[in-house]
């Protein structure tokens, strides 16, 4: 199976906070690849500095958390698309994060409520576990 992990299912993932169990069991599964966005490093340093997340300063554990994770490039097709879609949602994370599911033929598993009532991507929503 190919997951395309959204900023938060992979975060979580990483800093062992509380995931659904079939998220956690296709993540340690190793028969399936892992993808990653590279938008996501830079929203968990941006959440980070804003006090918004539960973890130690990520230049100390971002390049291990990435292990394991192939890091798709925001290409420009990427980029095109993601500025295409006419979507009310405004945030340009999401919005490249789900144009790279949808040129990569990729599956995007997201806790995002407004990202689920979306589509032109192949995607699949778990509802988030609260910390």
């Amino acid at each position: 199976m190919r997951i395309l992990a959204d900023t938060g299912i992979w975060f979580r993932f990483v800093r062992r906070l509380p995931l659904s169990r079939k998220v956690e069991a296709a993540f340690e599964d190793s028969g399936n690849q892992r993808y990653l966005c590279p938008i996501s490093s830079m929203e968990v340093v941006r959440k980070w500095r804003a006090g918004k997340l539960p973890c130690p300063e990520p230049t100390t554990w971002l390049d291990l958390a990435l292990e394991g994770f192939e890091i798709l490039p925001i290409t420009e097709p990427i980029a095109r698309q993601a500025a295409l879609w006419e979507w009310e949602h405004r945030d340009p994370a999401d919005r490249l994060i789900a144009a790279t599911a949808q040129l990569h033929g990729i599956e995007l598993w997201h806790t995002d409520t407004i990202l689920q009532k979306l589509a032109g991507f192949p995607q699949r929503y778990f509802k988030a576990v609260t910390l």
